[in-house]
């Protein structure tokens, strides 16, 4: 199928039905599961003119305590998620791409708030990690391609992940869960509802605190959170508003070479011992070995990512009359936040060899989505805007340390810098509007179609240092169509297929920052930034979702060009900090299937199935340091072409279980596939009791989790610290570790 011919038929389909058009509404209708079964993961979204599955609040009950909703979503199928620890917090190392884009090239939200792209050192958002407890989700829906038109989001070329929060409930409600586990796991959760007050209002406070050591080497993850909700409802309108805050402090695992994990161990990590780490700088300690290729790379004293986060925002939705309804959504954040590591590369004035650098963030940022919408019978027309404005601060700098003391523990916030490197100040404007229509063409067929227009203004000033640019570059596109049709042949058979074009904006940031353009010089910031193009994707995908009794499933397969891939050319070795060039390095091709389905066989059983084949590979050659490199026809880094996903559930009684397993194929780290990590299965297993009550308690629930269940020793992230055009002899230090197997138990009640 030709890229344009799928979307003439559909876009002709959908102006057909209604002039101007748009997209199928976000929502996702469940499939009805058998009696006594438990539903965690929907495959069935019926009538949904594009690929969406979601997994419920049960799925991510199911995970041990603590554990990151991405690693949840991660059961879906073409979903490729990687962490380095156990619960998939540790943002340095937790990955998530779809269908070969990753994930700072998709769109996540929260109740409609952006959460940018969830990219480490995050210049336009924050991890979802950190955006609300765990518990108190109430659903994830992943759009693979396409996306949502009216999703809040200027990096979404893959596809949109929408979190949704769970209300406070009607009546009043005190919980308590407590958790214990490996590494000395030790994490409480407390929630309180208020229930249905008199005046129509109805809140929830929470607070989740977790403290667990690293699983190898010093230091550990430290985290409280903080969130309430609050719901008001005035006739047929509701305000809902809610406030979370984070303060999270991990420390770092060591980013290793294939190199050093034959030659050191698979448990080798940052040495976390003053003197030690002195003495490597100095050249002493050689690790054991006669000569090391990098020896002050090996591991250093330790390093750390520190952030603090409030995030509010505010949603009424009115019902102006029985077809018209107006959505209006204003949102704030402020993240302070610091990225350590104690450096080798740079002395400390008073003759350490090692000093304390620093990646210092500060973001301020508050937006409005706003949308109306018209429901007429066989029309549902939404259109709207969202704006954001946002100031970001990014700096580089150093403090001093001394022979006999690191100066600063890993969890400080630094002070008293003696030398910066760099220092940006970018001012940032978001501006998409978009207008969607659905239109029920016949009983069975539904045509949508629609576009979104947007632009991302960037005003960046270098205020200290030398060497990179200052300016201002912006991105924009006034006509990115969407479309999709929906044919329901039986009342439990139905085809489906959609297109749609997307744009990523330009990234804010400093050297190494990803692909953003003021890490060049100003000289080729301003010769090249009036042709740089940002990057685009163009999707088509076709399905079949099907409903037979206990069985619900689902098959789609999808092509996608990706155009305008920008790679940051390092000019010099990265530690040197030189200046790179950003360039257009051509584009990726993605062809892929994907075939989910769940199967309730028994009362109380549920088998889930996910298989998923994608075939990335690059189109272009590249050309760097004056060496072109034969990437063309190479697969995508990072990218397995083969993912499977299993997990079987039974719930009985108040007895539950779930064993979940994830494999994926190899994974390649190089530009030219001319290294790699190995395919990997895993398997995680979680069972409990649950009791409705006792005594004054209800809801009454003991757990226990086993993640890695079969111990499997596995590269995890790859891409840690980027990718490189090749590494025959393993020595690029890119790589982690996964952790081992752990254990968890826990126990909740409400009253």
């Amino acid at each position: 199928m030709s890229k344009f011919s799928l979307s003439v038929g559909l876009s002709t389909f959908g102006m057909i039905a209604f002039g101007v058009a748009g997209a199928q509404a976000d929502t996702v209708p469940p499939a009805a599961p058998a009696p006594d079964a438990v539903e965690t993961i929907t495959v069935y979204a019926q009538g949904s003119t594009r690929q969406i599955q979601s997994i419920d609040q049960q799925t991510l009950q199911d995970a041990a305590p603590g554990t990151s909703p991405i690693k949840a979503i991660s059961e879906l199928p073409g979903v490729n998620y990687t962490s380095a620890d156990t619960y998939g917090a540790y943002e340095w190392a937790t990955r998530i791409s779809v269908r070969g884009f990753n994930q700072n090239q998709l769109g996540f939200t929260l109740d409609d708030v952006p959460l940018g792209d969830m990219t480490y050192g995050n210049w336009n958002g924050l991890h979802i990690s950190r955006a609300i407890i765990n518990e108190n989700i109430s659903k994830a829906v992943l759009s693979q391609g396409t996306g949502a038109l009216g999703t809040a989001s200027n990096s979404n070329l893959g596809g949109t992940l929408q979190f949704i929060s769970i209300d406070p409930a009607d009546t009043f409600t005190s919980s308590l869960a407590q958790s214990f586990g490996s590494n000395a796991d030790y994490r409480t959760y407390a929630r309180v509802d208020s229930g249905l007050l008199p005046s129509d209002t109805k809140f929830a406070l929470s607070i989740a605190n977790q403290e667990s050591d690293k699983w190898k080497g010093v230091g550990g993850q430290h985290d409280l959170q903080f969130n309430s909700k609050l719901v008001q409802t005035f006739g047929d309108n509701t305000l809902t508003a809610f406030l979370n805050y984070s303060d999270r402090a991990e420390a770092d695992y060591q980013d290793l070479s294939k190199e050093y994990k034959d030659k050191l161990g698979y448990g080798w990590d940052n040495y976390g011992n003053w003197a030690t780490s002195v003495a490597a700088a100095q050249g002493i300690y050689t690790h054991g070995e006669n000569t090391t290729s990098y020896p002050l790379d090996a591991a250093y004293y330790g390093g750390s990512g520190l952030r603090k986060d409030l995030l509010g925002g505010a949603t009424f939705n009115a019902a102006l009359n029985d077809a018209l309804n107006w959505k209006t959504t204003f949102y704030g954040h402020n993240d302070d936040g610091r990225g350590l590591w104690f450096t080798p590369y740079q002395a400390s004035p008073d003759g350490s060899p090692i000093s304390l650098r620093t990646s210092e963030y500060t973001l301020a940022r508050g937006g409005l989505l706003s949308s109306l919408s018209y429901d007429n019978g066989p029309n549902n027309i939404t259109g709207g805007v969202w704006y954001e404005k946002e100031n970001f601060d990014l700096a580089r700098r150093f403090y001093a340390t001394t022979l006999d003391s690191p100066v600063y523990d890993l969890y400080d916030f630094p002070n008293n810098s003696f030398y910066t490197q760099w220092a940006f100040n970018f001012d940032i404007n978001v501006l998409q509007g978009y207008i969607q229509d659905t239109y029920k063409i016949t009983d069975t067929v539904t045509a949508s179609a629609g576009f979104k227009a947007i632009r991302t203004d960037i005003d960046g000033k270098l205020v200290q240092g030398t060497g990179y640019a200052s300016g201002s570059i912006d991105a924009s596109s006034p006509f990115l169509p969407q479309a999709g049709i929906n044919w329901q042949i039986t009342p439990n058979d139905e085809v489906f297929a959609d297109a749609a074009e997307n744009m990523r904006s330009f990234q804010a940031g400093g050297p190494g920052y990803g692909a953003s353009p003021f890490q060049e010089s100003q000289a080729v910031f301003d010769a090249t930034k009036g042709s740089l193009k940002p990057e685009t994707s163009y999707t088509e995908e076709v399905g079949y979702r099907l409903k037979r009794g206990p069985v619900t499933a689902n098959l789609v397969g999808y092509h996608v060009n990706f155009e305008n891939r920008l790679l940051a050319i390092a000019e010099c070795a990265g530690i040197v900090g030189c200046p790179n060039t950003l360039a257009n390095v051509g584009s990726v091709t993605s062809n892929g299937v994907e075939i989910a389905g769940s199967w309730h066989f028994l009362p109380g059983f549920t088998w889930y199935n996910g298989a998923g084949y994608d075939h990335s590979s690059y189109d272009n050659n590249v050309t760097s340091g004056g060496v072109t490199y034969n990437t063309a026809n190479k697969i995508v880094v990072d990218s397995p072409e083969f993912m499977y996903k299993t997990k079987l559930s039974y719930e009985h009684e108040g007895f539950f279980a779930n064993l979940t397993g994830d494999y994926m194929s190899k994974r390649y780290y190089t530009y030219t596939d001319d290294n790699s990590v190995s395919g990997r299965m895993l398997w995680d297993v979680g069972v409990g009791y649950g009791v409705e009550s006792l005594g004054g308690l209800h809801d009454i629930r003991v757990q226990f989790n086993v993640t890695n269940l079969f111990n499997t020793q596995y590269y995890s992230s790859i891409g840690t610290n980027g990718f490189t055009m090749s590494d025959p002899a393993g020595t690029f230090q890119t790589l982690q570790v996964g952790a081992p197997r752990a254990f968890f138990g826990t126990i909740s009640a409400k009253f």
